[in-house]
């Protein structure tokens, strides 16, 4: 017997198929009847004698012949939707239009060992630019660790979040059949986020990155449902998990909980295929089944930084190409303005050697007039008696260099965070202890986060000052906001009036 997944307005169905020569339009039907009869009242449907109704493929949106049979346009388990005529605006309800073009026919791997993962792969994991391996090492660490906590289940030892209760019930020891429950608990009355769900994108980096950590085989996790992660990852099956709600002090509790909430069948889960529908279709439709937590593995999913880090990750990655664009827009506004490069002499900066202010002055000096690239604008003032320029030109170097060594401080933190066990407690398999401390906490990544936001917004001021020198025409020599007609035409005015907001926004 054949079975499809079909949304008839907000509902999700499983409507099943005795005989696959029955048509589209029998299916349709059939969902209708059976969307009637799930609601007490039948919904805003009483009747659906009469209704006219298209059926389409979630997957792609295309529209499906009703006299065609099951047989040649489905396969079992397909997702399809009902929409109902008069309500065509429900065709691409779940945004599936927003999936990586480049998922599907991913075929590389980044392979994970918890201990190298940067940024720019997180963010590309987070593409769907790659697909997820663990490298050969990482089984005999997590078996290990997993070893070590059945042991002490065997054995009856009372060890904190294996069978103890968590927070301020961590006195309360919990009986041996209680355990699965224990641990299922402790993710349903932590999934209390609010707001939007994360982009694909992020929710993908967030899984990544729990992963990795999982894989340095210090959280007593089983190698089985490390798997499962792996496999809903590659298979772009994503939890709904909201935008707000983590304390940071205690780590990401509530998104993370989401997070394992999806995996293990409840809740709602995204996928390229499906959109957005209830979990355990969506991981039925891919050939996955639900994690089923063994005892500690709720709360190794739940406790770290996972979220904190990865849009931190993200957030370093935007930083440094906003820092390479700055650099290059400087020395374009330098040459319209008819600066001098003398400020960019490498004796200068030699004698300062800061490593962001050497980079950034070779930088300018590469894009800017030199004998190799003459410039004829440059040419033109060469002989001027103009001395020096004014700060937001000059001082580039020094400005721009800090906010780079402020990325390269922030990448650093992140990449130490992204690659640290961030559980509690920890397995220590080779001492064959397990101890309870602090690394769930969220300032590393916090504190270096702020830091960077004071670097970036440094960017953004003084390139507004430069926006202001152009559009000035007593200090640019340039028409008054870049503009001919002045007054029939207002130019570049109210841009720069944005960005003098925006830059004034982010010192509150």
């Amino acid at each position: 017997m054949l079975c499809f997944t079909v949304r008839v307005k907000d509902e999700w169905l499983a409507v099943p198929c005795k005989d696959p020569s029955y048509n589209i339009q029998w299916l349709g039907r059939e969902a209708l009847r059976r969307y009637v009869k799930a609601k007490a009242d039948g919904g805003d449907l009483r009747c659906t004698e009469g209704v006219k109704f298209l059926v389409t493929r979630c997957q792609g949106q295309s529209l499906l012949d009703p006299n065609d049979a099951i047989k040649d346009v489905l396969q079992d388990k397909d997702f399809i939707q009902i929409v109902i005529q008069g309500q065509e605006a429900e065709l691409d309800p779940l945004n599936i239009k927003s999936a990586s073009p480049m998922l599907e026919d991913s075929q590389q791997y980044v392979y994970l060992d918890g201990n190298s993962l940067s940024t720019q792969q997180l963010v590309q994991l987070g593409k769907g630019i790659y697909k997820i391996k663990l490298t050969l090492d990482v089984e005999g660490r997590i078996n290990k660790s997993r070893d070590l906590v059945e042991k002490i289940i065997s054995e009856e030892q009372v060890v904190y979040g294996i069978n103890t209760g968590f927070g301020r019930f961590a006195r309360t020891v919990i009986a041996p059949d209680k355990l699965v429950e224990l641990q299922e608990n402790v993710i349903y009355s932590t999934a209390v986020g609010v707001g939007k769900p994360l982009s694909p994108e992020r929710c993908r980096m967030l899984l990544a990155l729990k992963i990795n950590v999982l894989a340095k085989g210090y959280s007593g996790i089983s190698l089985e449902t490390l798997n499962q992660m792996i496999q809903a990852f590659n298979a772009s099956c994503l939890s709904y998990v909201p935008e707000k709600g983590t304390v940071g002090a205690s780590g990401d509790l509530a998104p993370l909980a989401h997070l394992a909430l999806g995996l293990m069948g409840e809740g709602k889960v995204w996928s390229p295929k499906t959109g957005w529908a209830d979990a355990k279709y969506v991981l039925q439709a891919h050939g996955l089944q639900p994690i089923s937590l063994k005892a500690k593995e709720g709360l190794c999913l739940i406790n770290g930084t996972q979220m904190i880090t990865s849009l931190g990750a993200e957030a370093v990655e935007r930083a440094m190409a906003i820092a390479r664009q700055a650099d290059i827009i400087a020395a374009l506004t330098l040459e319209v303005l008819k600066g001098t490069t003398r400020a960019f002499d490498s004796g200068i900066h030699e004698l300062r050697p800061h490593r962001g202010q050497v980079e950034v002055a070779a930088r300018l000096r590469s894009v800017l007039d030199s004998d190799v690239h003459a410039s004829e604008i440059a040419g033109g003032h060469r002989f001027c008696d103009r001395v020096q320029d004014a700060y937001t030109l000059r001082c580039c170097p020094q400005v721009h260099g800090v906010v780079n060594d402020t990325i390269a401080f922030v990448r650093g933190i992140l990449v130490t965070e992204m690659n640290s066990v961030t559980d509690n407690p920890i397995v220590f398999a080779e001492r064959g202890q397990i101890i309870s401390g602090g690394n769930f906490h969220g300032e590393y990544p916090a504190k270096a986060l702020d830091y960077l936001a004071i670097g970036v917004h440094e960017l953004a001021s003084i390139s507004e000052r430069r926006i202001e020198r152009l559009c000035n025409p007593s200090l640019s020599e340039l028409p008054a906001f870049l503009v001919k007609e002045g007054g029939l035409n207002c130019g570049f005015m109210i841009a720069h009036c944005t960005a003098a907001a925006l830059d004034t926004h982010k010192t509150q």
